[in-house]
């Protein structure tokens, strides 16, 4: 089985700030799947980071 790895996206828009940035969090994402959302969000949403993490 693949390592499973909890994905939090941050952002610094000011709609984001009473969330304390917190966009969204997905998780049980394989290396794959976290490989591609980081190239979708680069390109789709510059303003926003991502926190990985090993399950």
């Amino acid at each position: 089985m693949s390592a499973l790895f909890t994905v939090r996206a941050f952002s610094s828009l000011p709609e984001y700030a009473p969330t304390r940035g917190g966009v969204y969090i997905v998780t049980d994402l394989t290396e794959a799947q976290v490989e591609k959302l980081k190239a979708r969000e680069a390109e789709e949403h510059p303003d926003r980071w991502l926190r990985v993490e090993a399950q």
